[in-house]
């Protein structure tokens, strides 16, 4: 495996990092929180606390593409989108801090989704760092993939998207507004088609 400690420390530092900063801005927002209004989608969504599975699966999604990629050029881009999505996460969370209202919890659920809401606290709503990375690493595993191996990586990315509404740790303008930073992440420091698989 090419870069392989580099790949590491990348892994081990963005991870630490990420947390280290949205569990801060969670449980010490600068300014009152703002819940997010629950729209018609969010309305008609119902509560499954079980797609917590799918929604955790993210973290077994963000290692594929920069453990596949070749270049440190690469490498480099991929870090320095992680870097400018999550800056961007958390600057608007330190601004305009926002929450999720979370239904109430079932007589049963898995103890995943209790775990989640021990941790994950219903701030840091808006936008949805989750969609956003689900997004960002779901266009760079296809920018490096070979496409025969591929073919599941948008399903799954889809999947995790749905997730966050399904397990309501996000409302739908939440989702949409990751979605949009986490394409528009990778859109910035994407791999020109001809670099791709080098």
């Amino acid at each position: 495996m090419t870069h392989w400690r580099t790949k590491l420390l990348l892994a081990i530092g963005l991870t630490v990092g990420f947390c280290a900063g949205y569990l801060l801005l969670q449980r010490h927002p600068w300014r009152p929180v703002t819940p997010m209004k629950l729209r018609a989608l969010d309305q008609m969504t119902p509560f499954v606390p079980s797609a917590v599975y799918i929604y955790e699966s993210l973290w077994l999604l963000m290692p594929v593409a920069p453990w596949l990629m070749r270049s440190r050029a690469d490498l480099n881009r991929y870090a320095a989108g992680v870097i400018v999505i999550t800056l961007a996460g958390f600057l608007t969370f330190w601004l305009f801090p926002t929450a999720v209202p979370r239904p109430a919890l079932p007589a049963e659920v898995n103890g995943l989704y209790r775990a989640l809401i021990r941790i994950d606290g219903p701030a840091n709503a808006f936008p949805s760092l989750h969609v956003a990375f689900a997004i960002y690493h779901v266009a760079w595993c296809r920018a490096v993939v070979p496409k025969r191996a591929g073919w599941f990586i948008w399903p799954w990315g889809m999947a995790i998207v749905v997730s966050t509404l399904l397990t309501k740790q996000h409302v739908a303008l939440d989702a949409l507004a990751g979605a949009v930073l986490g394409w528009v992440g990778y859109r910035l420091f994407a791999p020109s088609a001809d670099e791709r698989l080098t």
